[in-house]
């Protein structure tokens, strides 16, 4: 199901969008997304496509001893380079595997965190409903990107590669895409500082701190 997009992220794991460490601009959007994850201690998180494992990293230190990350990709190589930065360190395991066929306990997390990663789903709708199962009743699912909507679905249909019909959804789809997975759309900002789109348990009237 995702061969040809494997093979585009195989052959772009060495790319600086890839395997550089963050700029201070992305690590100043970093901060907007932490404000909104609220303290990350001792916390279970999942985060599909990871790539090279650079937000792993920041996520791994984050919660901590006493927290866990379970990171998934798709590309082969893009898991050895993960495993190379992160994958030594205990409260981190990496997974080549789509989310699709990655076993799932429910509400198996506090925090599921897609980076970049959203428009790459083969099925959205399936993808977030096993996604939604494993979230905790009062976790948090975030969707998040360094550029915002236009820029995102502009750079990839202009790419004339295997991601070129990698979309993200218009915002009323979203909401309802997330609320045909159990989850509410609570906030989305598309700005200068990218899209960040947060999400909690139908019911829920708060995020757990």
């Amino acid at each position: 199901m995702y061969e040809a997009k494997a093979a585009y992220f195989d052959a772009n794991v060495d790319a600086p969008w890839a395997a550089a460490e963050y700029s201070p601009e992305e690590m100043t959007k970093l901060e907007r997304l932490f404000d909104h994850t609220g303290p990350l201690q001792g916390l279970k998180v999942l985060e599909p496509g990871c790539g090279t494992g650079r937000l792993t990293k920041i996520l791994s230190d984050r919660v901590g001893s006493s927290g866990f990350v379970v990171a998934l990709d798709i590309s082969p190589q893009m898991v050895k380079a993960a495993k190379r930065r992160v994958g030594a360190r205990s409260n981190v395991q990496i997974h080549l595997s789509p989310v699709e066929s990655f076993p799932i306990k429910n509400e198996e997390y506090d925090l599921i965190l897609c980076h970049q990663v959203f428009p790459h789903f083969e099925n959205k709708e399936k993808a977030l409903k096993i996604l939604s199962s494993g979230l905790k009743t009062k976790g948090k699912f975030i969707v998040t990107h360094f550029i915002n909507f236009r820029e995102i679905n502009d750079l990839h249909r202009k790419s004339g590669t295997a991601v070129e019909k990698d979309l993200m959804p218009e915002e009323n789809e979203m909401k309802f895409l997330f609320y045909k997975a159990g989850l509410k759309v609570e906030t989305l900002f598309d700005d200068s500082l990218g899209y960040l789109l947060i999400a909690n348990k139908r019911g829920q009237t708060h995020f757990q701190k």
